[in-house]
């Protein structure tokens, strides 16, 4: 397949797809939505998907119906070295894109939405609520992302959520596995801190204090929550209480967090996932089959992933590799991270 950004209407070069990031890139007043004034802009592996759902619960809160519309990404993604890679996921994006704005019954999935009228599509529904948002969460890493944000909506407010890089990587590892069963941490992990491999986004948005440096040179701190995993996973009520009264929304509001997103998880039968693997590839025989059933399936095949510790010698690779960027993320945070480091 033959594809260009025109298809997109996205122009390849860099100074060109920042003017979907300005005003001469907006429609009429009239024909604007309400748009964002919060984003949920990091970090990957931490919650977050969870988190988008509990937020949307809240009735004076609108969230994106379709979380990671990654607009604010789209300078880096159409132009950076994740640009082939995006097209070849892209050519099977606009049709299903379509369907989901069409669809409210249908919204699921990860799409991209990296046009400035398919982007403030996506708040067509606000009815009254006051805090409306998005959560695209490698806006934490992109490089263009923050001067993209603060470009279009200086006043937003942004919420990151960051893991103990260990933790995320080995969570991020064991994603991978299921793709390639035999694959060893140490040299997952070496690929994915070589710049422009396919897995270097995991181990770079880890590099926190190098991105939220980024995003506090444009934006005022009190504009910006900064919440641990660590305290999410102990008290989440008590994190999203916090999160509603920064966005001036009643903290009180009761939220059912019985349900988790995206929870790990490992093949029932390893062996016969391995020959599933070796034989069919990413091809899914589930594919065809209604959603519904797909899950069903899905929770037959797969076991929910108790979390396990990372062994000593893996985990001892990934603390060397972020001691720096953990010390200086204690400063920014003004928190103890020494357990880290351990």
């Amino acid at each position: 397949m033959n594809l260009s950004l025109e298809r997109f209407h996205i122009a390849p070069q860099p100074e060109v797809v920042s003017s979907l990031h300005g005003a001469a890139a907006a429609p009429e007043e009239s024909r604007i939505p309400p748009l964002p004034n919060f984003i949920v802009a990091g970090v990957p592996k931490a919650g977050t998907t969870s988190l988008h759902s509990y937020l949307a619960q809240h009735p004076q809160v609108y969230m994106s119906p379709l979380k990671e519309p990654m607009y604010f990404g789209a300078r880096d993604i159409l132009s950076g070295p994740f640009r082939e890679q995006f097209l070849a996921y892209a050519g099977r994006v606009p049709a299903h894109l379509r369907e989901f704005l069409d669809d409210v019954e249908h919204r699921r999935g990860e799409r991209y939405a990296l046009h400035w009228e398919t982007y403030t599509r996506l708040f067509e529904g606000v009815r009254d609520e006051t805090a409306i948002g998005e959560a695209s969460i490698d806006y934490v890493w992109l490089p263009s992302a923050a001067m993209a944000i603060r470009e279009q909506f200086p006043d937003v407010r942004l919420i990151f959520v960051l893991r103990d890089p260990a933790d995320k990587l080995g969570s991020s590892f064991h994603v991978a596995r299921r793709r390639r069963p035999d694959l060893v941490f140490q040299e997952w992990f070496a690929a994915a801190t070589r710049p422009g491999s396919p897995s270097w986004p995991l181990a770079d948005s880890a590099r926190y204090a190098t991105h939220l440096a980024r995003f506090l040179a444009l934006f005022p701190r009190d504009q910006m929550r900064i919440y641990l995993y660590d305290q999410y996973r102990a008290d989440p009520r008590g994190m999203v209480r916090d999160i509603f009264a920064f966005l001036g929304v009643d903290p009180e509001y009761p939220i059912d967090m019985t349900e988790r997103h995206n929870e790990g998880v490992l093949p029932r039968a390893p062996r016969v996932h391995r020959l599933r693997r070796r034989l069919l590839g990413d091809w899914a025989p589930t594919r065809p089959l209604p959603a519904r059933v797909r899950r069903f399936l899905q929770r037959l095949y797969y076991r929910p992933r108790a979390d396990a510790p990372m062994a000593a010698a893996d985990r001892r690779v990934v603390i060397d590799y972020y001691r720096d960027e953990i010390r200086r993320t204690e400063a920014i945070l003004g928190q103890d991270l020494s357990n880290w480091l351990r």
